[in-house]
């Protein structure tokens, strides 16, 4: 349920960014991060306009796994994103722990 909330939340931020068209500092998209039940989940920019051609918005299958309140080690680090769009179609852009930035994963 969580999970369903966050991606909702997220998406409803991305909107509302992409209709805005942006920030002064060069911000496209919004989102909001994790934070346990009850917390405030503070906005961020999850997309600064580095990539020069953004994919457009998607919705990718799946739901994101249950977060992570620890970090594991990686060969590399996960691709960051603001939406499902910028990841490889078997992978949602979900919340990641470790990076303190939504990145693409495969979904449960």
């Amino acid at each position: 349920m969580m999970i369903r909330l966050l991606l909702l939340v997220t998406v409803a931020a991305v909107v509302v960014a992409a209709q805005g068209g942006g920030d002064a500092d060069g911000c496209r998209y919004y989102c909001r991060k994790w934070r346990p039940e009850g917390e405030e989940r503070p906005v961020y920019c999850c997309d600064d306009g580095t990539v020069s051609d953004p994919p457009p918005e998607a919705e990718h299958s799946g739901e994101c796994p249950d977060v992570r309140r620890h970090c594991l080690r990686f060969k590399r680090p996960p691709n960051v994103c603001p939406h499902d769009g910028f990841c490889p179609s078997n992978q949602k852009c979900c919340w990641d722990t470790c990076l303190d930035h939504h990145a693409c994963k495969l979904p449960v």
